[in-house]
C-alpha cells in the first residue's frame, strides 16, 4: 500500500491520519478555526502595534527610495545598486502598494506585516499538511512571537515576503506528494522562481530540493517533485546573470554577521567542511526506508538545517556571511520540527511546552520592540537645528561592517554614502550633500576643510570608529570640532572654522540645543 505523507498506519508520531481529518466532527472543526484565529488576532495587534513610531533605518529607507521611484525600471535598478542579494520583486511589489497607501512609516511596514501574517498561516497549513491540526497549530503558535517573525513583519524589507513565497513554495512541494498534477507542478515552480526573485536565500532552499529529490529517487525509484524544481530553475534562468552581480555584491560588501572576521586555520577549515559536508550527506541519505511521516519529518529537517548550515560553514570557509534573517524560512520550519519533537513526547508535553515557550516569547514582545529603536528624525532634527543651510553635509563611500571598519580594498558600495537615505527622507533642508571616500582619510579631509573654509562649517556623518572618524575631520589651529554625537552607532561631527578665520566662524549651536564635542 502506498501511502502518502502523514498517512502511515502506526505512525510514532501522535496526532490523526489525513483519512481521519477528513472526518472531524463539525463543533471540532469550529473549535480549531476559533484557535487559528485567536492566535492570528493576537500576532495581528501585536505586530502592528505603533507600526510607525520607530524611524526608518538606513537598509527601510533603501526600500522608500526604491519605491518611490517614478518607472518600474528605475525601481530594478535603484534595487540592484542599493540591494546586494536581493533582487527587484520586493521593491516592484513595494511601488505599487505605496501608490495606493502612501510611503509613511506605517504604510511601508504594512505590506511587510501582510506578509508576516500570511507566514502564520502558511507554517500552519505546511504542519497541517504533514503531521495534523495538532503539530501545526504548535508549529504556528512558537512562530507567532518568535523575534525574527515580529522584526520581519515590522521592518520595511523583503523578508516577510521571502519567508512567504518559501513556505508556500514548501507547501506546494508536499502537496505534489499526495496528489500530483500539471497545475501543482506548475505553481511549485512559480512559487520556486518567485522564492528566487525575493532574495538570494532562496538558492539555499532550492538546493534542499534537490536534496529531496534525490532522497525520493532514492526511496522509490522516481521523484514527483523534481519536474516543479526544474520549472523554477528554468524560470528563473532570464536572472540568473543578475543575481550572479547580486552574488558577488554580497559577497564582497554587505553589512555582516556576529560571526566575525575569518581568522580560523587550514586544519579548523577542512575540519568544518569534512562536519558540514557529513551532516548533508546524512540528511540526504539516512532513514532510506523510513515510513511516511517520518520522512516527512527527515525533509523538514534538511529545510531547516542546511540553509543556515552552509552559511555558517560559509563563514569559516570563505568570510562572513550569516545573518538569521538570510535563513528565516529555515528558522519557520525549524518552529515544526520542535513541535515534532515535542509531540513525541506526547501530546501533553507537545501543548504544555508549546503554551510556555509561547508565553514567554510574547513576554520579551517589549524587548523587540525596542531593539527597532533608529535615530534618524532625532539626527535630522539636530542638523536642522543649526540653521544654516549654506553648509555641506558629507557621507562616508563604500562598505563597511557592523563594526563599522570600512572595507579597504572595496571602496565602490554605496557611491552617495550608505547613511544618504535614511537621512534624506527626514532631513529637508536645502544643504549640499558631499560624499567623502570611506577608504582614503587623506582625501576625505582634505575635502573636509575645502568645504569648512568655504562655509564656514560642514557636517559628516559617519559609520566608523569614533577614531576613524575623526581621522576624516580637518585639523589645526584654524578648525574646531564644535560637535559629536553618538546615535545608537551612528556618529555626527559638525566642524567650523575658529573665530579670527577668514570668512568668520560658523553660527553658534548652543542656543539650539547643540553642545560641544562628546554630546549625545
Amino acid at each position: 500500500m502506498n501511502l502518502s505523507e502523514g498517512e502511515a498506519a502506526g505512525s510514532t508520531l501522535s496526532g490523526p491520519s489525513r483519512g481521519e481529518r477528513l472526518v472531524v466532527s463539525l463543533p471540532v472543526r469550529r473549535q480549531r478555526a476559533l484557535l487559528m484565529l485567536a492566535l492570528i488576532c493576537a500576532a495581528t495587534v501585536v505586530y502592528s502595534y505603533r507600526l510607525g513610531y520607530q524611524a526608518l533605518g538606513p537598509s527601510e529607507a533603501y526600500s522608500a527610495l526604491a519605491a518611490a521611484q517614478p518607472t518600474i525600471e528605475m525601481v530594478a535598478r535603484n534595487a540592484i545598486q542599493y540591494d546586494p542579494g536581493k533582487t527587484f520583486l520586493y521593491h516592484v511589489l513595494l511601488h505599487w502598494f505605496c501608490e495606493l497607501s502612501g510611503s509613511n512609516e506605517t504604510a511601508l511596514r504594512s505590506f511587510s506585516l501582510i506578509f508576516g501574517l500570511a507566514t502564520l498561516g502558511l507554517v500552519f497549513l505546511y504542519g497541517n499538511e504533514l503531521f495534523g491540526f495538532e503539530i501545526g497549530f504548535a508549529a504556528a503558535a512558537l512562530w507567532a512571537f518568535n523575534p525574527v517573525a515580529m522584526v520581519d513583519a515590522r521592518w520595511a524589507r523583503m523578508y516577510s515576503l521571502f519567508v512567504a513565497l518559501a513556505l508556500a513554495h514548501l507547501l506546494a512541494m508536499a502537496h505534489l506528494r499526495r496528489k500530483s498534477g500539471i497545475a501543482m507542478q506548475s505553481l511549485a515552480g512559480a512559487l520556486g522562481t518567485a522564492m528566487l526573485c525575493s532574495h538570494l536565500g532562496g538558492v539555499l532552499l532550492l538546493f534542499g530540493d534537490v536534496l529531496v529529490v534525490l532522497r525520493e529517487f532514492r526511496r522509490s525509484g522516481r521523484s514527483v517533485s523534481w519536474p516543479a524544481l526544474m520549472i523554477s530553475i528554468v524560470l528563473f534562468l532570464p536572472f540568473a546573470r543578475l543575481n550572479a552581480s547580486q552574488t558577488e555584491g554580497f559577497l564582497v560588501g554587505h553589512w555582516l554577521d556576529w560571526i566575525g572576521t575569518n581568522h580560523d586555520t587550514a586544519i579548523s577549515k577542512l575540519l568544518i567542511a569534512v562536519i558540514a559536508s557529513l551532516v548533508v550527506l546524512w540528511l540526504a541519505v539516512a532513514d532510506r526506508w523510513a515510513e511516511d511521516r517520518r520522512e516527512s519529518l527527515q525533509r523538514c529537517l534538511i529545510y531547516a538545517v542546511v540553509p543556515p548550515l552552509a552559511l555558517v560553514a560559509g563563514s569559516i570557509l570563505i568570510r562572513p556571511l550569516f545573518n538569521i534573517r538570510y535563513v528565516a524560512p529555515s528558522l519557520a520550519v525549524a518552529m515544526l520540527v520542535a513541535a515534532v519533537g515535542f509531540d513525541l513526547l506526547g501530546a501533553r508535553v507537545r501543548n504544555e511546552a508549546t503554551f510556555a515557550l509561547s508565553v514567554l516569547l510574547l513576554m520579551l514582545v517589549p524587548l523587540t520592540y525596542r531593539a527597532l529603536y533608529q535615530p534618524w528624525r532625532q539626527i535630522a532634527a539636530t542638523v536642522a537645528a543649526a540653521g544654516d543651510q549654506r553648509q555641506t553635509i558629507f557621507f562616508e563611500s563604500g562598505f563597511f561592517t557592523h563594526e563599522r571598519v570600512s572595507i579597504q580594498d572595496q571602496s565602490n558600495g554605496f557611491p552617495n554614502g550608505f547613511f544618504r537615505a535614511p537621512f534624506d527622507y527626514y532631513f529637508k533642508q536645502s544643504n549640499n550633500r558631499g560624499v567623502l571616500p570611506g577608504s582614503d582619510p587623506v582625501e576625505a579631509r582634505r575635502l573636509m576643510e575645502l568645504a569648512v573654509s568655504k562655509d564656514g562649517g560642514a557636517w559628516l556623518l559617519s559609520g566608523k570608529t569614533a577614531p576613524d572618524a575623526r581621522s576624516e575631520l580637518p585639523v589645526g589651529p584654524r578648525f574646531e570640532t564644535d560637535y559629536q554625537g553618538n546615535f545608537s552607532r551612528v556618529l555626527l561631527f559638525h566642524v567650523r572654522l575658529t573665530m579670527g578665520q577668514k570668512g568668520s566662524a560658523a553660527p553658534n549651536l548652543a542656543p539650539f540645543g547643540i553642545t560641544k564635542a562628546g554630546g549625545d
